[in-house]
């Protein structure tokens, strides 16, 4: 005779009351506040499909008090919650923070201090690579949230109920989900690899220049040679001044794959830069006359080129890189973690492009060296 399995049972995320904040007056007494609390929970909901900048249409705190939703376009004085953001005696519990991340810089001018990304520990404490915060709550809860708020309008005035408790609901449990992970993770000695992944992502953006480093990223930059790579550099930080002084998406200005073509053919004219392939018709005009400018100033200058970027890995390569991915591999499957948490792509290809001497990425110098980056760096030295 076959049972059936008792079926598991998920509660439904009830109404939540919350505190709603619109005044300077009123933030600032939240935030004086919060200033006693050792941990909040943050999320903002933002709007960014048609510019640069993230705009940020509500911001979300929970503490032990309560929740309270934030109208960032009711407020003038942003200093008190920058201030709190600053604050490294209270720790700011956000899930998947990488986009919050860069709302906190451009709308508070700050990055936050002591951050505890959920998503980031939920990884370690075994339950996956890159988990939502509607299945960790449903994980560790039994909480269903709704979803269907996602990609709602944050900036119309005024938000909709759904919208305000979809919100909420956001923060309600953070804090909740947060005491139980850190739990967790000090009884598996991994709370410190958390908080230094967490730190690293902040230093991370705060040291990130897009103006200089674009062009690495842009689609087969590796086959130009230096003057090429230079023109591209160059016109990338042309395009990033563009796409900030008018809040504009990088491809409402210029196409990734118009800069390379254009990179690759050094037109010296309008003539030239008309055969660009998917050059805009506007760049026809005065502003093609400023573009071809920065790419003839660029030629001109000989005193520097770009280094060369690396190529693809060769075929002896990739295969040091699948012998490297095992021994990854094995050694996740000993901890019971996914191997993603301990290297990464751009690790491993660190690590092999610094042949022949090898030396291990900063990124596997810090609780990866022992755990295993003196293991890969063995490993590829015997290759």
């Amino acid at each position: 005779m076959t049972t059936t399995p008792t079926p598991t049972i998920f509660t439904v995320a009830p109404n939540i009351t919350y505190q709603w904040i619109d005044s300077d007056v009123a933030l600032a007494d939240l935030c004086q506040s919060l200033s006693t609390q050792s941990a909040i929970a943050l999320d903002t909901e933002f709007v960014r499909t048609r510019t640069y900048y993230p705009h940020i249409g509500l911001l979300q705190i929970a503490d032990e008090n309560g929740v309270y939703l934030i109208d960032p376009l009711a407020i003038s004085d942003t200093q008190p919650m920058a201030d709190v953001l600053q604050n490294p005696a209270i720790v700011k519990v956000v899930h998947a923070c990488s986009e919050d991340l860069e709302v906190f810089q451009y709308a508070f001018g700050v990055l936050p201090e002591s951050l505890f990304d959920t998503q980031v520990a939920a990884g370690f404490a075994g339950y996956g690579s890159s988990i939502g915060y509607a299945n960790l709550l449903r994980e560790i809860k039994r909480i269903d949230i709704p979803k269907q708020e996602t990609r709602s309008d944050w900036l119309q005035r005024p938000l909709s109920d759904a919208q305000l408790r979809y919100a909420a609901l956001d923060v309600e449990y953070l804090l909740e989900i947060y005491r139980g992970l850190v739990e967790k993770l000090q009884q598996q000695q991994r709370l410190l690899w958390v908080e230094a992944d967490c730190q690293r992502m902040i230093e991370k953006l705060r040291n990130t220049s897009h103006e200089n480093t674009y062009y690495t990223r842009v689609k087969s930059a590796w086959k130009l040679d230096a003057e090429q790579l230079t023109v591209l550099a160059a016109i990338c930080r042309w395009r990033e001044g563009q796409a900030k002084k008018n809040d504009v998406p990088r491809s409402r200005i210029l196409k990734d794959v118009s800069l390379f073509d254009i990179a690759l053919k050094l037109p010296m004219d309008m003539q030239q830069l008309k055969r660009i392939q998917e050059i805009p018709s506007r760049f026809l005009g005065e502003l093609g006359k400023e573009f071809l400018g920065v790419v003839i100033e660029t030629l001109n200058d000989t005193g520097y080129y770009k280094e060369p970027l690396d190529r693809p890995l060769t075929s002896a390569q990739n295969t040091t890189l699948k012998s490297l991915k095992a021994e990854v591999r094995q050694v996740a499957e000993d901890l019971d973690l996914p191997p993603e948490l301990l290297v990464r792509k751009k690790d491993y290809e660190a690590l092999i492009r610094s042949a022949p001497r090898y030396y291990l990425p900063e990124s596997l110098s810090d609780w990866r060296q022992e755990i295993i980056g003196d293991r890969l760096l063995q490993k590829v030295q015997k290759l």
